[in-house]
């Protein structure tokens, strides 16, 4: 058997060598050892007659969930093949190793033992992909004062018992400069606007700017829209902002006022100049209108919010209520097709998976601080806490997704080793993973246990 393995990752001299003359053991150049069991179900598949042996280490349902493809870590084929082959495994590494519908001469082993889990998925993953999207929290300030909002609401926010939200805590410009070259450098999406409304911050049109310049593939923005005016909605687009979520939460001036305090005039006026502004320019953003499900709003407003927003933006968003109880975010009622959903996930692994947030995600705080999904950011007025994955003031963004602390965390989650975690001991969130998409009078529906997106058909 010929071996390919130019970094040496094969962990020990191979046993079958000579069982195995005439074919090829190619381990691409990703940096990652393979586990010896990896290798011993390798062997075993070939001895049973399969002629094109792919391993690419999966996580039951967290990877069917969304977590980007593992590397293909080895190849075993006939030496006489090699010719043949050597474009497909390029071209299913321009496919950022998609391996689904392989054609049917081949076999796809994947990783089954705890033991090869864990190496793979806590001590490897790092290496193996990067995350879908930063959570840049680029300041600590709204200029509204929302009735649930977790972070700046009138009744909510004297409970917290931390200082995050005291005072005014942008993000510095060097900050936002490290950060727009460091996803760049990851390829990795930029989220902003999770707990702070991001257009009082007086460099979030140069950040944007710069995020694509610097080859952030995407950059999203969540806002109230209130200071969303023809100038700044004219800069955003020049920016090279590729999507856009306005929360209204209603659907006449009086609930608005109600739930948001604020104009609703005005900012259905900023939307449609948004709107115009991006069509008249043909600007490739998405536009998308949210609504959270408030006590005491009849379902006919729910009904007449999506009739009316369809009709002028790409998607809207339906959000359950959440509330901080005791320890977690709690989601008040739960969409029924996704929670059927889970329940078969939980039946087919006789409890809870392992979560993605670990996975997928980083949110970077003004301090420096590193958090690593929604329910660590729901937290930031009640856990001061929460343990940091690293300190962005010193350290880069690949050194902390690759760092011990990520480690640490991906292994207590695969092991469900959560009870000295408090943001995840007791949170419900992971169940929001599971997503069932339908088609539903036209439009492409995304449903959540606490979610539901009505998309039109993608913009090209």
């Amino acid at each position: 058997m010929l071996v390919k393995d130019s970094q040496k990752l094969l962990p020990h001299a191979i046993p079958e060598i000579e069982a195995l003359a005439g074919m090829v053991l190619e381990i691409p150049p990703h940096g990652i050892s393979l586990h010896p069991k990896s290798i011993d179900l390798l062997f075993e598949t070939a001895r049973s007659g399969k002629p094109i042996l792919l391993f690419q280490p999966h996580l039951p349902v967290t990877s069917e969930l969304g977590l980007s493809p593992y590397p293909v870590l080895a190849y075993l084929y006939p030496q006489t093949l090699a010719s043949q082959l050597e474009p497909f495994f390029q071209e299913l590494a321009r496919r950022s190793h998609d391996t689904k519908n392989l054609p049917s001469a081949f076999t796809l082993i994947r990783s089954r033992e705890p033991e090869e889990i864990v190496h793979y998925f806590a001590d490897h993953y790092g290496k193996a992909a990067k995350p879908a999207f930063v959570r840049a929290i680029i300041g600590n300030t709204c200029n509204l004062k929302c009735v649930m909002c977790p972070y700046h609401g009138p009744d909510i926010k004297p409970t917290h018992t931390t200082d995050f939200f005291q005072g005014n805590r942008a993000m510095s410009w060097e900050m936002l400069v490290r950060l727009a070259r460091d996803c760049g450098a990851f390829g990795t999406s930029v989220s902003v606007g999770s707990v702070e409304e991001p257009l009082l911050h007086p460099h979030i049109t140069d950040f944007v700017r710069l995020c694509r310049q610097k080859g952030v593939p995407r950059v999203h923005l969540t806002t109230n829209g209130q200071l969303l005016n023809e100038a700044r909605s004219l800069e955003l687009l020049e920016a090279g902002l590729t999507s856009l979520d306005v929360s209204l939460d209603a659907t006449d001036a009086e609930t608005y006022r109600r739930i948001r305090g604020s104009d609703f005039g005005r900012v259905k006026a900023n939307i449609d100049t948004f709107l115009h502004l991006r069509d008249r320019l043909k600007i490739p953003c998405s536009i998308r209108t949210s609504f959270i499900r408030n006590a005491n709003i009849p379902p006919e407003a729910e009904a007449q919010f999506k009739r009316e927003w369809l009709a002028e933006v790409d998607s809207v968003f339906f959000l359950n209520v959440a509330k901080y109880e005791e320890t977690n975010m709690r989601i008040q009622g739960a969409n029924e097709r996704a929670k059927r959903m889970v329940h078969s996930y939980l039946l087919q692994m006789g409890g809870r998976w392992p979560c993605s947030f670990p996975f997928t995600e980083m949110a970077v705080l003004p301090d420096g601080r590193v958090y690593y999904c929604i329910e660590t950011v729901f937290r930031l007025g009640f856990d001061g806490a929460t343990e940091s994955m690293g300190d962005y003031r010193y350290q880069n963004l690949q050194e902390i997704w690759q760092g011990e602390a990520f480690q640490r965390f991906r292994r207590d989650t695969l092991l469900h080793q959560l009870e000295h975690r408090r943001a995840c001991r007791d949170c419900e969130m992971w169940r929001s993973q599971v997503v069932s998409h339908t088609q539903q009078d036209g439009f492409h529906v995304m449903e959540t246990e606490v979610t539901k997106i009505y998309h039109k058909k993608s913009r090209s």
